[in-house]
């Protein structure tokens, strides 16, 4: 239901309300206040003929009134303006109520038959809600286009605007191609409803610019989507070929910095494993602790110096408690040893550390001194800055090191980012800034406001982006023409100065999540040339917020209405597609992050089956072989009457990947091989946004570079150029996710490695939406970080579980005690994911999460099985730094 109607009754028996009769005031005052409710009739009488209460009436009129006709003024201070439209407001609120129920009985046969299935309660709100702006957010499957016919039809029905002052604007051709087709279809019988404008918002900004000047512009054919990459290529190899300085530091960044090293504060994400060892791969094949080691570690590689990572020290410093100092590398040329240290500009360690990392800062200082050992020292602070190499390669240079930089040199680990991986991201950035109108002066102060950030990679991004930039307007000024994001701007500044008057009354957006800051421009400059009078109605859901790599901005969806005034949010919630178990999962999933915008998803598909399964097996070609097995047991039930199609004569089966080269090997010999029954098809989950299958099949879905959630997407380089940035991390890939649990309705079975899941699929283990089938049982998710899973190892001392992050996370615990039923961690476990008090405590299942406290210590929550359970966590989902630490440093 509309939200702003509810508290309609609110102001009941106010000004203009039916409160009770008051006994005269007989005081010396008695004249004036006597007179006041006659002066508020006659107000009244004012303005009363502009309204049409056969209508809705929009919130703006409220305003508009006061504005126009003056209340009358009383002595109180508080009493003025502001009460007169809160008034007005709560009165029009009342009469949208008994409208809005009124249209939805008298309007029934129409909203029955508009479309092909009747509409829900909140798709007829839609329909009849003419609030100056309006906000539909949909859930996934839930009739948004459904709706947008249907407005278009009742507006016209109704007689509300003609329908060639009807605009319909869409992200892309393929959406405004179905809209045009459904309208066509839908609304035949509707008078003049050929004359309803549907057009993509760059198709109707070239029309403005040629109304407006009587001459359209050239729109250069390389750059539109899916040519302008191509052409960012190119005019990198020209710099490169013709500017030896702009060469160099391309190659450098791409093949040192090109990746981002992360938030300071925040723990790294292992993406390799080898020999027991997981962590962050480097160029030279080295598995390092964190990503400030691995750029460290990739720039003495790409320059040529040999360095040991980890290498013991010379001398023995292993005791009982202690194993041997591994300084973090060696210079074994000239003896020189170089740690670097996780320290802020303050000399503090991030949080995560634990109160322990500072002690050993100043051991290690203290063992380099006594042994008389050289020590070269770098920090987060310092490596994270401007110049952050210059130091090292003074140092190193002093020490008879030649540094010789080769970006070809064969690396035998982790490859740079391609030059392509990174023009697409030049591009991605330059559409933002463009559609932001933000100058060069602005992109270089946010990035020195961007707090926790690598400042030293920002600087030489920017650097990078303008050389390009330049060349690229040059190259559109040599040809005479313009690119997209160009023509919008141009048809923006024609209409808001007049050179364009729009004739359209209704205006409305469709994924409105995948819009620009400039297309948002445009409609508000359509919405002031039209009048007050206009209306706009917008369709899409944030959950889906998926194309930032076309300039898309989510926040111009979760801040709608702080960009447009006197708006409305309503909601689709109901969704016709998916399965139960599938919109309680991906609906939890996708809300993880608190900007998404909160809705509750229900359903009318009744699928009581398991909706949600997940298997692992060692390799890729065993998880293939399962899912092979899969469609095999699908196609045998369906042969024999035991599985059958809702619609059509066959069964459809959508495969997703994250990227096209997730795609089956064998999946065109399944087609053939099954197709007589299953319909099978592969996609990647960008382009099954809108579609639907029966079965969703997700491959590949694991931890690494290329993975889901990928690692090498949602650069948060682009944060700068955004005005309201989406710091939750992963947000992008979290909502890819999101739109791939949610084509299926039936089932979504997802497919990956039991030395690699995906963190998503972690997470929805630790939740308890799905367990992940492994041979000889399930995978669980570690009790510590719930990002990881726990991995069975046989070690010195028997058997024991670790994280699969590790070294990320160091929770591990034997098994020696499993034959009693309790499996108990061998050292204290500090539970970073959200856990409230009389939970059970999720490394030994037997206690309770407790609150404890003590002496001058916060509290916090311990399990109540210590001392034999060593959990704790924060207390209510607070920051677990302050008080469990110190509980941590109790001993």
């Amino acid at each position: 239901m509309i939200e702003w109607i509810i508290g309609a009754a609110l102001l009941a028996g106010g000004l203009f309300g039916t409160g009770k009769t008051k006994r005269p005031d007989t005081s010396p005052a008695s004249g004036p206040r006597q007179d006041f409710p006659a002066k508020v009739t006659e107000w009244r009488s004012l303005w009363e003929p502009t309204i049409d209460r056969s209508r809705w009436i929009p919130k703006s009129m409220a305003s508009r009134i006061v504005a126009r006709f003056p209340p009358p003024q009383r002595s109180f201070p508080w009493f003025g303006g502001d009460r007169f439209e809160q008034e007005l407001l709560a009165e029009f609120a009342a009469h949208n109520v008994a409208y809005l129920a009124q249209q939805k009985e008298r309007l029934k046969p129409f909203f029955d038959t508009v479309e092909r299935n009747p509409l829900t309660d909140d798709q007829m709100d839609g329909c009849i809600c003419m609030d100056d702006a309006v906000q539909i957010v949909a859930a996934a499957g839930s009739g948004k286009t459904s709706t947008m016919v249907a407005r278009v039809g009742y507006a016209i029905h109704e007689g509300l605007v003609k329908p060639d002052q009807i605009l319909v604007l869409a992200f892309n051709r393929a959406v405004a191609e179905e809209l045009q087709s459904r309208i066509d279809a839908r609304l035949a019988g509707l008078d003049g409803v050929d004359a309803v404008t549907v057009k993509t918002f760059n198709a109707f900004g070239l029309s403005v610019i040629g109304k407006a000047t009587g001459r359209k512009p050239s729109l250069a054919e390389w750059a539109e989507p899916g040519r302008d990459g191509a052409m960012i290529v190119e005019i990198i190899d020209d710099l490169r070929s013709s500017d030896d300085k702009f060469r160099h530091d391309w190659d450098l960044f791409r093949t040192v910095f090109g990746r981002d090293i992360g938030s300071w504060n925040e723990p790294a994400q292992a993406n390799a494993y080898r020999d027991g060892q997981r962590g962050i791969l480097t160029a030279n094949g080295d598995i390092v602790k964190s990503e400030e080691e691995r750029m460290i570690a990739d720039w003495l590689f790409y320059h040529g110096v040999r360095y040991e990572y980890e290498r013991p020290y010379e001398h023995d410093t292993a005791t009982e408690h202690h194993r041997q100092y591994r300084p973090d590398f060696f210079y074994p040329e000239i003896d020189l040893y170089h740690e670097h240290f996780a320290l802020d500009e303050k000399g503090q360690a991030p949080a995560h550390f634990g109160g322990d990392y500072l002690s050993g800062v100043h051991w290690k200082r203290g063992l380099h001194a006594e042994k008389d050992t050289r020590l070269f020292e770098t920090t987060s602070h310092e490596i994270r800055s401007a110049g952050s190499f210059a130091r090292l390669a003074e140092e190193l240079k002093r020490s008879g090191i030649v540094l010789q930089y080769d970006p070809d040199r064969q690396t035998k680990g982790q490859r740079p980012v391609t030059t392509e991986q990174l023009a697409a991201t030049i591009r991605i950035f330059q559409q933002h800034v463009k559609s932001n109108g933000l100058s060069r002066q602005q992109l270089r102060e946010a990035a020195a406001q961007n707090a926790q950030s690598h400042a030293d990679r920002l600087t030489r991004f920017l650097a990078l982006f303008e050389r390009i930039a330049n060349e690229w307007e040059r190259r559109l000024r040599e040809v005479d023409c313009i690119d997209f994001d160009d023509m919008l701007l141009m048809a923006i500044d024609h209409i808001e100065n007049g050179r364009f008057s729009s004739p359209y009354m209704m205006l409305l957006a469709d994924e409105f999540q995948d819009t620009s800051r400039a297309k948002v421009r445009l409609l508000k400059a359509l919405l002031k040339s039209a009048g007050e009078e206009a209306h706009l109605c917008v369709v899409g859901d944030d959950w889906q917020g998926i194309n930032r790599f076309a300039g898309a901005d989510i926040s111009v969806m979760t801040e709608f209405e702080k960009v447009f005034d006197h708006s409305t949010r309503l909601m689709l919630n109901t969704t016709f597609r998916c399965p139960a178990q599938l919109c309680e999962a991906s609906s939890a999933f996708v809300q993880a992050n608190p900007r998404q915008i909160k809705k509750t998803v229900e359903t009318t598909n009744p699928y009581a089956k398991r909706a949600l399964h997940a298997f692992a097996a060692e390799t890729q070609a065993l998880a293939l072989a399962r899912l092979e097995q899969d469609l095999q047991s699908m196609y045998d039930f369906a042969r024999d009457g035991r599985l059958n199609a809702d619609g059509g004569d066959r069964i459809s089966v959508m495969m997703l990947g994250r990227y096209h080269n997730d795609e089956p090997p064998g999946w065109r010999r399944w087609k053939r091989r099954f197709g007589d029954l299953l319909s099978i098809e592969y996609r990647t989950v960008h382009s099954s946004k809108g579609l639907e299958a029966d079965y969703v099949m997700l491959v590949n879905v694991v931890q690494g570079m290329m993975g889901f959630p990928s690692q090498i997407t949602d650069d948060p380089v682009l944060q700068i150029a955004m005005p309201e940035p989406d710091s939750y991390p992963l947000a992008e890939e979290r909502r890819l996710f999101y739109v791939a649990l949610t084509r299926a309705r039936r089932q979504v079975r997802i497919y990956t490695q039991t030395d690699s899941p995906s963190r998503f699929l972690s997470e929805l283990a630790r939740t308890g939406a799905v367990e992940i089938e492994a041979d000889g049982g399930t995978l669980s998710p570690c009790p510590k970080c719930g990002a990881g899973t726990m991995r069975r190892y046989d070690g010195q001392y028997g058997p024991f579980e670790a994280c699969s992050t590790h070294p990320r996370c160091d929770f591990k615990r034997n098994l020696s005690a499993e034959s009693s039923g309790v499996s108990t961690p061998s050292h204290r476990v500090r539970i970073t994911h959200p856990i409230s008090a009389g939970d059970s405590c999720p490394t030994c299942g037997d206690g309770l999460m407790v609150v404890r406290s003590g002496g001058a210590y916060q509290p916090f929550l311990a399990c109540s099985g210590y001392p034999s359970c060593k959990t704790t966590a924060a207390l209510d989902g607070g920051t677990e730094g302050g008080a469990i630490q110190k509980q941590t440093s109790r001993g």
